[in-house]
């Protein structure tokens, strides 16, 4: 498994210690391939290319979506299956949602060393001069996750 981190300083994520994100759909698939980290390409007709993983940080497990508009990457989802989600899939509750959703930002308190700038019933956002990094819950899909996305300069 992956070992997940981030540069908050610079805005980067890292796996095992290589920025493998912000990077531009190119870059992005070089230094994959020469690290030796496969990577799901889920490329559809349109601008927009969504490029998975795997990866860990701390105990928690992820998948992690790398989404590309016009070869720019504009985010990274890590989505956690694990928590109540794992074990009640779409039958999860809200509450239990609100709960998973919880223990995800308290995962980025410790591992960011700062707490959230902005707290909601199903969202807690860290900001940073370049970007952001979430915790969020989603009712319609079940699921909880890590966001992380940056600002754009043209």
């Amino acid at each position: 498994m992956k070992k997940i981190s981030f540069d908050t300083k610079n805005g980067y994520l890292l796996l095992n210690d290589i920025i493998i994100a912000p990077l531009n759909e190119y870059e992005f698939t070089k230094i994959a391939e020469e690290n030796n980290i496969e990577i799901e390409n889920n490329q559809t007709n349109t601008y927009v290319h969504n490029l998975s993983t795997c990866g860990s940080l701390n105990e928690f497990e992820f998948g992690i979506n790398f989404t590309f508009e016009n070869y720019f990457m504009t985010s990274v989802w890590l989505s956690w299956d694990g928590g109540n989600t794992k074990k009640y899939g779409h039958n999860t509750t809200e509450n239990q949602l609100i709960s998973d959703e919880n223990s995800l930002a308290s995962l980025l308190i410790k591992v960011l060393g700062k707490y959230p700038d902005e707290i909601k019933k199903t969202f807690s956002a860290f900001n940073f001069s370049w970007g952001n990094i979430s915790a969020s819950a989603s009712l319609q899909s079940s699921i909880t996750s890590i966001g992380m996305s940056w600002k754009r300069v043209d």
